[in-house]
């Protein structure tokens, strides 16, 4: 009975790890892809431990190692970032939307979304990884009513730079305070990675003001 149990319980260990292998390969996001690989491989690794499948174990420490090495050339690599305005009518932008239109629109709807008086591209090594609609007032404040970045960029980097480390970009074009407000819970828990504060009184409204 003990050895049954046992075996039971390692085989469900190498479903998991399968699993979790699984899972990793429908992220849309390389980083996401990797990290979780490199844990769904360490997993399969110790399940070919457990069964004494060596070849197995070398094979899924190996791919863990190569998911490793990915990582840090992500993360080692100096990138370029840009911010580049263009017309809430540009042709570009109308194929950008509708190509995401569905994702967008949960966002906010495109009859709001084309009141906008200003849109940034986002660039990333000269490639458009997002952008960042809204209304500028004459007193520098800046109602975003999208900030949406391409799936494969979707690692934090976009916003950190723009709203955390390289302010100068958004100032340099009369933006003075960010303005917010969450429709998802990870929405909001982007916006305070982001530096936002919560709007006193005002629960999904977030605000914050660029550092001179």
């Amino acid at each position: 009975m003990v050895e049954l149990s046992s075996i039971n319980w390692v085989e469900w260990f190498g479903y998991c790890a399968s699993l979790v292998v699984l899972i990793s390969l429908t992220m849309s996001s390389i980083i996401k892809l990797r990290l979780i690989n490199f844990i769904g491989c360490l997993l399969f690794a110790a399940f070919a431990y457990f069964i004494n499948s060596w070849p197995t174990m070398v094979m899924n420490l190996g791919i863990a190692v190569i998911n490793v090495y990915f990582l840090y050339k992500i993360y080692s690599t100096k990138e370029e970032f840009k911010i580049v305005s263009t017309s809430i009518d540009s042709e570009y932008l109308r194929h950008f939307i509708s190509h995401d239109e569905v994702e967008i629109t949960k966002q906010i709807s495109l009859d709001q979304l084309y009141q906008a008086n200003r849109v940034f591209y986002m660039l990333r090594d000269d490639s458009i990884a997002g952008v960042l609609i809204g209304d500028l007032n004459e007193n520098g404040c800046f109602d975003i009513y999208l900030d949406y970045v391409v799936p494969k960029f979707r690692d934090y980097k976009l916003g950190t730079y723009y709203f955390k480390t390289n302010q100068h970009f958004l100032q340099q074009r009369g933006v003075r305070v960010l303005k917010a407000v969450a429709n998802h819970y990870t929405h909001r828990d982007y916006l305070i990675k982001m530096g936002f504060t919560v709007d006193e009184g005002k629960e999904l409204h977030f605000s914050k003001r660029l550092q001179v």
